[in-house]
């Protein structure tokens, strides 16, 4: 995958760059030999042509190796997995239902794994509901396995969990293509050790996190990866949720989700795909987050993007891994408790619109290209960019509005320049431009809320030249004379973690102009420093190396 490239000393490499999803020949096989394989066939009386299948009542025990084609309806019955003698066993669902008040209508006790595949033109359905569980240990999802789960195909499963998860396994859980229907009361995917999607169609409604990984002490493990995919997910808390690395590098998913849109406890990384968070508290969080190519939209009540190790209140309880400081810039560094929390924009078209910061980092940022547009706050209480570390500007596109209250200005800026301005109370839905002395335009947005500050970042800004900023209408002549200009930003305390200057400030980027495509999707996060709180002062231009 893409390497972030930074000016940030001992940044540690993404550690999630190297996850992928690794499938076996037999992952990738939906067809079957019928008149080879064994059938189980539902209903009042279940029947079966093959001697590795016990049948008691209703419940259904498949104790060796092979394939098993599987149709028919069945009420309180099950489809028990105990192969001892550790081969792969594969499930072929045929039009098949199966229901349970009591336990899990699929649960896979043993095997070296499962392969799960949904016959072509098929419509299999899954359903549990609230129980007192009369198992000596709790299967807490409808489909549930303690060995690595595959599913293929590209017939529908449709699972009703009506007593907590939809589909779990305690292993490795991964999908290769299918269409899926989860509604359920906790959990919509869990794959405890890893979650690994590479395609499929998925609509889940869930009434805890919609796709989740967790691990018990590997820390290797509990990672997600999709690779392709077509996802809405409706979650009453996080819509993905990882207690380790996420790495997103395909796949188109719609997310609207009660807190996070997207949360990994350590790592999370896109290096492609389309994501569009709906709704959320806030949408994308992670220790370090690295946004290297893709299409992201985000509207969040509080932060849009969240670099965080839980180490501050700002923080979700994360646990974080080495990362990289802003070692050389002006003594400006994050506290040590911040060290590994770095949020890097490679590439991509990024939009946030945030009711808190839309861009926050309780470590770094560093931006080397993408187009980032971001709508911040109204109050003065947040900003469009918080850092605590350094902001450090190498390219790209950034446009970002918001307050002007607690402004905060990137800490450096290259290869273009940065503008920070504050304007006063400016209407939602009054035009932003930002064109030269010549009247050529250099970016151009309107942003849909209330803004009172813009911070803009482009190659096509240079220092020296004179720029008209025209937002409703208020214009200002802007004079850029260093690599990041301030026009009504006052310098603050200055925060220790900025080193020297306005450390107090908020900086951003600017996202995408209409010379270079319109109104794109762009955006970066920044973060407070310290007790750094800019105020409106005069419209005198301060000019900030």
């Amino acid at each position: 995958e893409s390497q972030s490239i930074v000016s940030l000393e001992e940044l540690a490499s993404s550690a999630d760059s190297d996850l992928s999803i690794e499938l076996d020949d037999e992952d990738k096989v939906s067809s079957w030999d019928d008149s080879s394989a064994s059938h189980i066939t539902l209903g009042s009386q279940i029947s079966s042509d093959s001697s590795s299948v016990e049948i008691s009542g209703s419940t259904v025990t498949i104790t060796k190796a092979g394939t098993y084609v599987i149709s028919g309806n069945v009420t309180e019955g099950n489809i028990i997995v105990n192969a001892t003698d550790k081969g792969t066993v594969r499930l072929i669902l045929n039009n098949a239902s199966i229901s349970n008040t009591t336990t899990a209508p699929i649960k896979v006790l043993d095997a070296k794994k499962v392969i799960l595949t949904l016959a072509d033109n098929t419509t299999n359905t899954i359903t549990d509901k609230t129980r007192q569980s009369v198992d000596d240990e709790d299967f807490s999802s409808a489909v549930y396995s303690k060995a690595d789960l595959v599913f293929n195909g590209s017939g529908t499963l449709n699972v009703n969990a009506g007593y907590r998860n939809g589909i779990k396994s305690t292993d490795d859980l991964k999908v290769v293509s299918g269409t899926f229907n989860i509604t359920s009361n906790e959990d919509g995917i869990i794959g405890k050790d890893l979650l690994g999607i590479k395609d499929g169609k998925f609509t889940i409604k869930s009434g805890s996190d919609g796709m989740k990984s967790t691990y018990d002490t590997d820390t290797s493990k509990g990672n997600i990866v999709i690779t392709g995919g077509e996802f809405d997910i409706m979650a009453s808390n996080d819509g993905i949720h990882c207690n380790e690395d996420i790495l997103i590098s395909g796949g188109n998913l719609t997310i609207s989700s009660g807190d996070d849109g997207v949360h990994a406890d350590a790592a999370l990384q896109v290096d492609g795909g389309t994501i569009a968070i709906k709704k959320c508290c806030e949408g994308l969080e992670g220790v370090q987050i690295t946004l290297n190519n893709g299409d992201i939209s985000i509207v969040a009540s509080d932060d849009g993007i969240n670099a965080a190790d839980g180490s501050s209140s700002s923080g979700m309880g994360m646990g974080g891994f080495g990362g990289g400081q802003n070692g050389g810039f002006g003594g400006g560094q994050a506290s040590s408790s911040d060290s590994s929390v770095l949020l890097t924009i490679n590439g991509g078209n990024i939009f946030v619109n945030a009711g808190g910061d839309g861009l926050d980092s309780n470590g770094n940022i560093v931006m080397n290209g993408g187009n980032v547009t971001v709508l911040g706050p109204t109050s003065d209480g947040d900003t469009a960019l918080d850092f605590d570390g350094a902001f450090t500007i190498n390219g790209g596109v950034l446009m970002a509005f918001g307050s002007s209250g607690m402004l905060e200005t990137p800490t450096s800026a290259q290869n273009g320049c940065c503008i920070v301005t504050t304007l006063g109370t400016v209407s939602a839905n009054s035009a932003f431009s930002l064109t030269d002395s010549s009247g050529n335009m250099i970016m151009s947005y309107t942003p849909t809320k209330n803004y009172a500050s813009a911070i803009v970042y482009s190659s096509d800004i240079k220092s020296g030249s004179t720029y008209t900023v025209t937002a409703g209408s208020t214009t200002q002549s802007i004079t850029v004379n260093s690599n990041v200009t301030t026009n009504g930003v006052s310098g603050g305390f200055g925060g220790g973690q900025n080193g020297g200057f306005g450390g107090g400030q908020r900086g951003g980027q600017p996202g995408g102009s209409n010379q270079q495509g319109g109104n794109q999707q762009g955006g970066m996060p920044g973060g407070n420093s310290g007790n750094g709180r800019s105020n409106s002062a005069s419209s005198s231009t301060v000019n900030q190396v």
